[in-house]
């Protein structure tokens, strides 16, 4: 097919999607003492398009840097670890700071480089919904790395949502592997 046809056909979809999702909320913990919940409403009207190709520092079946949710310690471009989110999240969980402190060394040593940081969810929810809660996921990572003092300029987001699925079994340890924050060096 011509790509146009593909990237018409894709936009027609979104657009139905994001009519079809635009009032999904998503609950989640702010992270505050009282143990009260908050909820926060994800909007689909923001999401940009995202580019059909790309390419990625890790090979393509590799497991992500800290699937132990380890802080990584490898050293080099691959030295960034990935974060993971519990489901229908996108706060910073507990185990994921140690990873994003690691990611932040990272960035004052390598002060020029710049870093893409991928939102991905798990395949449930719909399209424009996950595409928005991977963008929420990004956005958080990026947050905290800045709140380390990482400048704003070494650091960019995209969604690509449920799109590129790092595992595509149908189970809960492999939708775990889906939720992440992923980091790609340019």
């Amino acid at each position: 097919m011509d790509r146009k046809v593909i990237s018409l056909c894709l936009s027609v979809s979104l657009v139905l999607l994001f009519a079809g999702c635009s009032g999904k909320n998503v609950s989640s913990s702010s992270g505050d003492q009282s143990g009260q919940a908050k909820t926060e409403a994800i909007q689909p009207d923001a999401i940009k398009t995202v580019p059909l190709e790309r390419s990625f520092d890790r090979p393509s079946g590799s497991p992500p840097s800290n699937l132990s949710l380890s802080p990584s310690t490898a050293s080099g471009s691959n030295a960034l670890g990935d974060v993971f989110f519990d489901y229908d999240r996108f706060q910073i969980r507990k185990d994921a700071m140690p990873v994003l402190d690691s990611n932040a060394q990272w960035f004052r040593a390598n002060g020029s480089k710049t870093v893409l940081i991928e939102g991905h969810c798990d395949e449930r929810g719909t399209l424009a919904y996950n595409l928005v809660l991977g963008e929420k996921r990004a956005r958080a990572a990026k947050k905290y790395l800045q709140d380390l003092g990482v400048q704003a300029a070494q650091l960019q987001i995209t969604s690509y949502g449920e799109a590129r699925p790092f595992c595509k079994q149908q189970n809960e340890d492999c939708y775990q592997q889906n939720r992440r924050a992923h980091f790609v060096t340019k």
